[in-house]
C-alpha cells in the first residue's frame, strides 16, 4: 500500500498526484454508498467509482467525481 501511495499504479494512466486523489475520492464514494461503475463511453472521463487500475475500457483517466462543468461522469453500475 505504501509503495502505491508513493509511486502510484503502473495501470493508472495519469500522474501520481491524480492517482492519490482517485483513491481518496473512490473510497469516499464507497463510504457514501456508491458501488463500482464502468466506462460511460470511449474518450470520456472515467468515473471516480470505476476501478481504473484494472483498465480504462476506452475512457480517459480521471480522479475527480465531477468535471469542470460540475457534471458527474458515470457509466453503468457493476452488478
Amino acid at each position: 500500500m505504501l509503495k502505491r501511495r508513493q509511486l502510484g499504479s503502473p495501470r493508472f494512466d495519469g500522474p501520481v498526484s491524480e492517482y492519490r486523489a482517485l483513491i481518496v475520492n473512490h473510497e469516499v464514494g464507497h463510504r457514501l454508498g456508491h458501488g463500482h461503475g464502468t466506462c460511460p463511453g470511449r474518450g470520456r472521463p472515467a468515473p471516480a467509482m470505476m476501478q481504473q487500475i484494472n483498465g480504462l475500457e476506452g475512457c480517459a483517466a480521471n480522479a475527480r467525481p465531477y468535471d469542470a462543468r460540475g457534471r458527474h461522469p458515470s457509466g453503468p453500475q457493476v452488478p
